[in-house]
This record gives C-alpha cells, sequence and structure tokens, in this order.
C-alpha cells in the first residue's frame, strides 16, 4: 500500500493500494481455506504451538511421522494443485477454488488478491501462482495425532523465487489446506529437520530456545509500528522484511505532509506451525501478523481512494479517515541462543475502510 498526496490545488491526495508488495522482493501469500475449516484449524495452531515436546530433542525411539514421505509428498502436490487452480480467478468460481486450497488468514489474503487481480500489473499476475515442479516436504509433525503439519519449499511460477509454504490439518476427516505462503528473504536459508519418517517435534514449552514463539512474535510485532518506538535491544535481528516496512511507511508518512497524519499498528495473529529443527539446530515458527494503517485527514478533502480502496471497502469518497489492514507471513528461526531471524515473508492487503 502506498499513499501519494499533492496539494489543494492539484487535486489533493490519492491513496494508492497496490494489495501485493513490499520492494524487497515479498510478494503476497497467495493463502486461504473454507470457513468450515476455520474454526479447527485455529485449534491446530494453538496445538501446535503449545503441545508438550519429547525430553530430548532427539527423535524418541519409535517416532513417527504423521505423513510417510510418500503421503507428505502427495499432500504437497494436491495443495500446490489447488493453489495453481485458484490463482486470480474472480467471481463464484473462484470463491469455491480458494475455500479448496486455503485456511484461516491465507484465506482471506487470498480472496482479497482475487478481487483485487485488476490491479496488479503482468508482472504481479505471473507471480501469483506456485510452480508445480519439485516441490520439497521439508518436516511434517511427528505422531498420528491431530492437528497435523507439513512444512514445504516451492517455487513462485512467475520469478521463479523460492517461498516456503505450510500447510496444515485439525482432523483425519479435513483435507491439508495451505494456511501461510511466504517469499524466502535475500541469502535466507532454511536448516535441517528431522527426517520426514520419524517427524518434527513441536517447540512446547520452549526449552532449549534463545526465545519462545509468543514472546518473539510479541516483539518483532511491536517493533514494527509507525511512529517507531524507541529503540530497544530485542530477540531478533532486524531483516529486509523488516526494514522495508519501516521505510514504507516512514516514506509515505513523509508524502503526506502535513495534510494526513499514519498510524501503523502491528498485532500477533497467531502462530501457525511450530516445530523443532534437527537437534542443535534451533526451531522454526511460522506466524502471521495484522497491520493497520490509519490515516487521518488534518486538511479536507486530502484523500482520494484508489481503485483497490475502492473494490475492498466500496467507498469512492472518504470524507474525514481510512483504514487499511494487512496480513503478515512470517517464519522465524529461533536458535538455541542468540538472536532470531526471519527467513521468509509475504504480506497481502485483505481489507479497507473509511469515513
Amino acid at each position: 500500500m502506498t499513499l501519494h498526496h499533492r496539494s489543494r490545488a492539484a487535486n489533493l491526495a490519492a491513496l494508492a493500494v497496490t494489495g501485493i508488495a513490499l520492494s524487497v522482493a515479498v510478494s503476497a501469500c497467495s493463502s486461504s481455506t473454507p470457513s468450515t475449516a476455520s474454526a479447527t484449524s485455529k485449534a491446530t495452531a494453538r496445538a501446535t504451538a503449545t503441545a508438550k515436546p519429547s525430553e530430548s530433542t532427539k527423535p524418541a525411539s519409535g517416532a513417527v511421522g504423521a505423513e510417510t514421505p510418500e503421503q507428505a509428498n502427495a499432500e504437497v502436490a494436491k495443495a500446490i494443485t489447488a493453489q495453481i487452480a485458484a490463482a486470480a480467478v474472480p467471481g463464484t468460481k473462484g470463491k469455491a477454488l480458494r475455500e479448496a486450497a486455503y485456511v484461516d488468514q491465507a484465506l482471506a489474503a487470498a480472496t482479497a488478491q482475487g478481487k483485487l487481480v485488476s490491479t496488479l500489473t503482468a508482472a504481479q499476475k505471473a507471480d501469483l501462482a506456485l510452480s508445480p515442479t519439485d516441490p520439497v516436504v521439508l518436516a511434517v509433525s511427528r505422531s498420528a495425532a491431530y492437528p497435523r503439519v507439513i512444512l514445504a519449499k516451492a517455487t513462485f511460477a512467475g520469478s521463479g523465487s523460492p517461498a516456503l509454504v505450510t500447510l496444515v490439518t485439525p482432523g483425519a476427516d479435513t483435507a491439508y489446506r495451505i494456511a501461510s505462503i511466504a517469499r524466502m528473504l535475500p541469502s535466507a536459508t532454511v536448516g535441517k529437520f528431522d527426517a520426514v519418517t520419524v517427524g518434527s517435534a513441536p517447540i512446547g514449552d520452549a526449552s532449549g530456545l534463545a526465545v519462545a514463539p509468543d514472546a518473539l512474535l510479541a516483539a518483532y510485532s511491536a517493533a514494527l509500528a509507525y511512529p517507531a518506538p524507541a529503540a530497544a535491544e530485542g530477540p531478533f535481528t532486524e531483516d529486509a522484511f523488516f526494514a522495508a516496512v519501516r521505510k514504507g511507511a516512514a516514506d509515505q508518512a513523509a508524502s503526506l505532509g502535513s495534510a494526513v497524519t499514519l498510524k501503523q499498528t502491528h498485532a500477533p495473529a497467531g502462530v501457525v506451525a511450530a516445530l523443532r529443527a534437527a537437534t542443535g539446530q534451533g526451531a522454526y515458527v511460522v506466524a502471521v501478523i495484522e497491520r493497520k494503517d490509519s490515516l487521518t485527514e488534518k486538511t479536507a478533502n486530502a484523500l482520494t481512494p484508489s481503485k483497490a480502496f475502492t473494490i475492498l471497502s466500496g467507498k469512492s469518497v472518504i470524507n474525514k479517515s481510512a483504514v487499511l489492514s494487512t496480513y503478515e507471513f512470517v517464519v522465524f528461526h529461533i536458535p538455541a541462543s542468540g538472536k532470531a531471524t526471519v527467513v521468509a515473508a509475504a504480506e497481502q492487503l485483505y481489507a479497507a475502510s473509511g469515513t
């Protein structure tokens, strides 16, 4: 989302919402799932984040992955096929396809993305879908219990950029659906997990890790705010996504000048998956952050909605204020000691309102 401001003599400002976007090669997450699975997938997130791990980070004797390698590969291929079918398809047909591919915030993001297809560039449209070529299963949940998670690496069809894809299922009667797609950041890598045959343990009480997932997510979210909070030592290393979000807010506020005030908040919106990596390699956490950009006019008629804003809000006139809501999908690596890092991230504007 970008905002441009001109003087009143030049018809004042235009509110431009792109929907997909940070210039750090972070793209929108094509994600989503059916409303019938929404409540249960939230239970998936809670269970994944809080279940107790085995006493050792090494696989317990007899540990078994939730899916066999063959089953995990098949589930990932099925989910990517569904994601490809849903990408950029508008209307009722697109709605049904997206509900078959995504869940929770990923579904909300993909639904908005489908509405905003007409506002995208050709390059953005070409990069909405994942490639079906050679996705790699990185990790699956340990044990046959539900809920279950699969973490995979794939690429975007248009650019070939790598992405981390998280699939979840709350029960045997519900198919795996995509809960997050996050583009890997420049130079980022993902370490090793225990073999799919034995599965990856949940983080549980976070013993042996530098920081607990909830504390990390809260600190990272708070540090992203605009106006920027006072500098403080946090449990994470600033990354390309963090820098782009902070710079985007500052640039936007500067372009508004004195006509409009901008307040940007970031709040934790849940942990999708939290799995321990191989012994000595820490853990990986897939999470969602909700960003709200609140714009308030100081000068009358300083904001003019763009096509994208009007599509999402239903408003063609802004008299006083506008609020834009964005989901940020982030994948953290938490080491045994030291700072956590973000290895993949994506954002998607999913709602807008105005008065």
